[in-house]
């Protein structure tokens, strides 16, 4: 089995995200966010300059208005990390081909 090797870029991204992991956690859980997970470059360690940080959750719509809740979270997470390039995408509102190859690729958080 090859052993993955990760970009210095994938590596500093990885930092941001673990700098603020309990923090993190507090925002999923108060909007429902359950089961983050990261997808894309930094998921597959080929982060580059310009990539951002993508991430994976469920929300149960039963639990309230998923759009707004998912929109809370994204400039929540935005304001906790400091950054404008990291994204948050409840699974329930991707487009139906997208969910099957970032749930493929996509690491636990």
């Amino acid at each position: 089995m090859a052993e993955t090797v990760m970009t210095p870029e994938t590596l500093a991204l990885c930092e941001i995200l673990a700098a603020c992991c309990d923090e993190f956690q507090v925002l999923l859980d108060r909007d429902g966010a359950t089961n983050p997970k990261l997808f894309g470059p930094v998921a597959r360690g080929t982060a580059s300059a310009g990539s951002d940080i993508d991430i994976l959750v469920g929300m149960d719509p039963a639990e309230g208005n998923l759009l707004m809740r998912a929109s809370g979270l994204l400039e929540e997470s935005r304001a906790l990390f400091g950054r404008d390039d990291i994204d948050v995408f409840p699974a329930q509102l991707l487009r139906r081909r997208v969910p099957a190859s970032a749930f493929a690729e996509a690491m636990p958080l």
